[in-house]
Parts: C-alpha cells; structure tokens; sequence
C-alpha cells in the first residue's frame, strides 16, 4: 500500500451515478419505479465493454434478497434483445444494500451499444450504456489516453502546451544540489536540517510522480516506464505515442544513474518539511508546477526562505558513490536500460549497446546480501516497499532479451538466463501465503517471470534447440497461477470478486495487475481457469464494483471528476468533460480511516462529484472530492498498471492472451 500526507479532508458529501450518461458525464441511477422504495436497486457493469468471446458479468444490488432477478439486456444499435433471470446471490454489500445478485450473459456475441435494465421486487434500474465487441476497439484509445496523462505530469522545459496547457516547469533541477539522506519522525516530520553533500547534478525532465505533488521519484519512475517499454515493444507501431512518452521517461532516468561515479540519484524534491514549517515542503503548496520556479525565497520574499527547498529541489542518492544500492533499484533500472537496448537493437545497435552496457553497470551495484529494510523514496512510509527479488530477476530476464536482439555471445546469453533463474528461485522460495502480493508497484514477480520464459523461448535458437533450459517453464507459470490463486483467495466473500484486500490495499492497480498476470500466464502456455476471474478484475476497475464508478478517467461514464491533481484542478475542467486530466487512473476504494482529518490547501478549487456514500462499507469508501487522495488521487503506477492492462486486452480478438 502506498501513503500520501498531504493534509487535506472532505469538504462535501460524494456519491455514485449509475444512471445511463451518453455523454460521458456522471448521471444519476434510474429511480425505483416503487414509490415507496426507500432504497433503489442498482445495476452495475464494465462501462467500458466485454470482449465479444469473453466472459460477460454484471451485478445488481438490492436492498434485499429476493427469489429471482429479471433482467434485459437492449442493444441500441443493433436489434438483439436478451431478456433472463438470475438466483446467483453472490453476497451482502452493506447495510443498505444486502443483496448482489450476478447477471451473466455471456452467450451475446453481436457487436453494438447496449443497456442492462434489472427488475425485481417491482422495481426498476438501468445500467450506464456499455460496448460488445472487438477488444481493439474498446481499449485500444484507452491506451492512448494513459499515455497522455504521462505527457500532462511532464516536468522540466520539454513539456506540450496542448495538454492541461503545461508550460515548462521546474528549471532549478537542471542545477539541483544533492543532500544527505533526510531524517524523518514518526509523524513524516522532516528533523533537523538539510546538508548539502554535492552538486549541481542536472536532473530536469521526467514525469512527476502523483497528482498532489512535485516530486519525482526513481522508484515509481523506473517501474512505470519498465511497464510502458514493454508495452511498446510488444505492439510495435500501434501506439504512435507510446515510444515517445516511454522514451523521453527513460531520458531521465538516464540522467539519475551516473556509471563513471557509480552513483544512483532516487529522489528530487521534498513532500513533508518540518513541523514548524521553518523548512516547508511540497505539500505546503497547491499551484501549477511552473509556480515553484517563480517563488522569491529571499528573506522578505513571498513566500520567502521557508520555501527555498520546494524552488530549489534537493536530490538525494541511493547510497554513497561507489556503494552497493538497494537491489530494487538496481533490478528496475537494469530492465528499463534493457527494454530500451532491445527496442533500438534493430535501428540503433550502439545507441543498444550503450543501454544494454548501463543496465550491467547498475545491475553489478545491487546490494543482495544483509539487506536490511530496501530504500525507496524519503520518507519510507510513502512507498513502504519490502520485496525486491522479483526486480533482480526482471533485470536480468530484460538484459537476457536484449542478448538476443542483438545477437551477442551464447556465453553471454547463458550467463544471464542463470541470473535470471537464480532470482526467479528466490522468488518462487518466497511463496505465496494467504493475504499477501501479487503484480503492482510492490511486487514485479510475474513480469519478470513471463519476461524470462520469452528468453528461453529466444535462446532455443541461440543456444540451440538441444540446450537444456536454466529454469522448468512450468515452474514459473505455476508461480504465477499461485498468484493468480491469491488473487481468487481475496476476491471470497467480495459480491465484485476483487482479488485484493478491499480498503487496506490499492485496489486499482492490483486490479489491472492480476488482469496482466493472467494475460501473460495464458499467452505463454497456461490454462483459462483463471480468465472470467481476470476479466471481473477488469471489470471491477471499470465500473462492475460497488460504487459504479469506473477508477480511469475517461473510461466509461462515471469516473473522477475532482481527482487531487493540482495540474487537473488549477488547469483543467471540474466537469469531467473538455479539457480533462484524460486516461488518468486512481486507487479508487480506500480504508474509511483514511478520509478522517482530511482539509483544504490554498489555492485548491473547491470540487465534489456523484454521490457515493451509500455505497460505502466499513472497510472501504470512496469519494470524488478533491480532497479525497485516498480515492482519487492519480499516480504514475497506477495508470502505467492501467496502460499495459488495456494494450493486453486490445490484443485479445478472442478473449486469450496474446502479445505480439
């Protein structure tokens, strides 16, 4: 799970539509046509669509069990009408609504608009309108819209205009001073001072790293731009802006590793400062990023030397030049570096090497023994991350794969498919208990493992097709299918079958991440057991949950207008309509002890959408307010998740997996 601390509370009550909006705003559910009905049924599905071979599952919640649910399933561009009835009580939601029922029709085929209308105890409610057809043709801009929201968290001089009109933004970094590792209480307090240890590093550009704030950070940067790599080297040429969005991420993180030094730059900028407020951080502020450029931090200044760190970023390494770095960043750096050598392999063959060259570098400066507690971003707390073995084995599957592309020495290949196996071994030893991971920002187990079994695949011609493999097949996709178990184990007892702890957890993102799991577990040889449970993952984060809210703006009808994103608040439209923070994807659900204490920022406007409060339950709630980050605050994580997820499911034309 990750933390946020910007103080910030509920500023007004939030709530659910339901109701059919052809326009793409929220709209309220379709009325009880029972006058008397203190509660009005709701019907839920993915707004977005079902693949036409796919599973296809919709709910109902009522105020109570009844003995049967009608429902009718209209399409309004085609002529099919599909009218049944359903028992499959799949569980009490809350105290409003102790009925779900599940609408299964997964026997419509014929592409079209449709519109399920549920009927039972007298009463009537129609779903928002959603798609049946080809999956291109459903997810296919949605990827597009995610990498947009990347270009719109550009930081630095190279940003567009024409997105939420960024103007370039925090030029001080070009000439950033580094800084010893801060000292933080257990409030997230900054203690003492800062102490310059070097400098100027130019370490401009790159994406920030949520909506609420500035900061930019090497652990979620080089995770999300791992994730949107492979997605543009998996479908070349379908996303024409893609590559460019991934590669100018990775520009970045070229800037943060220094191999001459041996020195790994993680984090730039400070969210929290001091108690007092002598030293303010990030947090203190709400404005548009280009604002921190124009502070006058002088004594007598506004807002003056308490904001000098928030204009003039600190930089803070992994470890001391020439020191072991926490083994996280080393695995995720050395599969970025590598992704890119395979994408220029055939293009740019030195521009590969030098690459495939910085992700051995780093790769070798892993700290793997006497660990200790990994390092992420400072403070801690904000991404409390604990396993790291399944980022040395994506590493070293990636630099496997860039053997290949370029065609290096078998001995060289063989050398790191051992890596590799050695680290997926480790992980696998790990296992999977009750209540644990599985894919997110958290956990990389299944890329690396599916990353590793394309390598073997490779190396058959390679290393020859007699060559034994470094590691069984079937023991990575039976690692991966006790994720996807996992999965299945959290979703018992969840009418919407989230395969997560619903509150604690970041429900979204590990959505999409057991979507991608299945996806890559079936495309390299796995059943379909898990496929309709995948697919509700998909669905769950679309809008087929409780609050009927889809969690990716943009994607389907109701979804964040109010998200806590300063560029999307102070530049944007509160609507949900026009000039929007597009392709944006939030944690959606959260623990209700989250929202306690939350309040305003200066500068902030104001902005509330729906109404969702009768939807929550006492381990979760969810709120569209801009105040609300534990809801609907977007992250760079969050949407490359959302990203790669709808790029596997544009690819599915008969509902399995498939990467070209």
């Amino acid at each position: 799970m990750r933390f946020s601390y910007r103080a910030l509370s509920v500023t007004g009550a939030v709530a659910i539509i339901a109701a059919v909006a052809a326009s793409g705003a929220a709209a309220s559910a379709a009325p009880s046509t029972r006058a008397s009905a203190a509660v009005p049924i709701e019907a839920r599905v993915n707004q977005v669509g079902y693949a036409t071979d796919a599973s296809k599952v919709a709910f109902a919640m009522l105020p109570a069990k009844v003995s049967a649910v009608a429902f009718e399933l209209t399409c309004t561009t085609c002529s099919v009408s599909f009218s049944s009835e359903s028992r499959d009580y799949v569980g009490s939601w809350n105290s409003r609504y102790r009925a779900v029922y599940a609408l299964h029709f997964t026997q419509i085929k014929v592409p079209g608009t449709y519109q399920i209308t549920v009927i039972a105890d007298g009463s009537k409610a129609g779903s928002p309108l959603f798609r049946i057809g080809a999956p291109g043709s459903m997810y296919h801009q949605l990827v597009t819209n995610a990498v947009r929201y990347f270009t719109s968290e550009r930081d630095g001089p190279d940003v567009v205009h024409s997105v939420l009109d960024r103007e370039p933004a925090n030029l001080t970094d070009e000439h950033a001073d580094v800084y010893a590792d801060p000292r933080y209480d257990s409030n997230d307090n900054l203690l003492g001072k800062l102490h310059k240890i070097g400098g100027p590093v130019n370490v401009a550009g790159g994406w920030f790293d949520a909506g609420g704030g500035y900061e930019k950070f090497a652990y979620t940067a080089s995770y999300a731009d791992g994730l949107m790599l492979m997605a543009a080297r998996d479908f070349p040429g379908q996303y024409s802006t893609l590559l460019p969005e991934a590669t100018y991420g990775l520009k970045w993180l070229e800037e943060l590793w220094h191999p001459k030094k041996k020195v790994l730059y993680i984090q730039v900028g400070i969210g929290n400062g001091n108690a007092s407020n002598t030293i303010q951080g990030d947090y203190n502020f709400w404005f548009l990023p280009q604002a921190e450029d124009r502070m006058d931090v002088k004594k007598g200044g506004n807002p003056g030397p308490t904001a000098y760190y928030v204009k003039y970023r600190p930089v803070f390494e992994a470890a001391p030049p020439g020191k072991k770095i926490s083994p996280e960043f080393a695995g995720r750096f050395a599969a970025d570096f590598a992704l890119a050598a395979q994408l220029d392999a055939r293009t740019n063959r030195p521009e590969a090497e030098h690459l495939l060259a910085l992700a051995r570098g780093i790769y070798a400066m892993a700290k793997t023994t006497k660990v200790g507690r990994i390092i992420t971003t400072f403070p801690y707390d904000y991404y409390p991350g604990t396993e790291w073995k399944s980022d040395m084995l994506w590493g070293a599957a990636e630099m496997a794969l860039a053997d290949e592309a370029l065609r290096l020495p078998p001995a060289q290949l063989r050398a790191d498919l051992n890596t590799a196996a050695h680290w997926a071994r480790a992980y696998i030893a790990q296992g999977h208990p009750v209540g644990g991971d599985t894919l997110n920002l958290y956990d990389n187990g299944a890329l690396g493992e599916a990353e590793l079994m394309q390598a073997m695949i490779g190396a058959h011609g390679t290393l020859g097709p007699h060559a034994r493999p470094v590691i069984a097949p079937s023991s990575l996709l039976k690692d991966m299918a006790a994720q996807l178990r996992l999965g299945e184990e959290w979703a018992k007892g969840d009418p919407f079958e989230l395969g997560t702890d619903l509150g604690p957890a970041d429900a979204t993102p590990h959505a999409f991440g057991l979507f991608i799991t299945n996806a890559l577990y079936q495309h390299y040889g796995g059943s379909d057991a898990y496929a309709a449970f995948a697919q509700q993952q998909l669905n769950f984060a679309l809008g087929a949950n409780g609050w009927g809210s889809s969690f990716t703006v943009g994607a389907g009808t109701t979804y964040p207008h109010c998200m806590q994103s300063e560029i999307a608040n102070l530049a944007g439209s509160l609507t949900g309509k026009g000039n929007i923070q597009l392709g944006a994807t939030t944690d959606g659900p959260s623990s209700p002890s989250n929202f306690i204490g939350l309040g305003t920022v200066s500068g902030m406007r104001a902005c509330s959408a729906g109404h969702f409060k009768p939807f929550d339950t006492k381990a979760a709630g969810y709120e569209d307010n801009v105040v609300s980050w534990p809801s609907v605050e977007p992250a760079d994580d969050y949407t490359a998740n959302s990203l790669l997820a709808f790029a596997l499911a544009a690819a599915q034309p008969q509902g399995g997996a498939h990467r070209s």
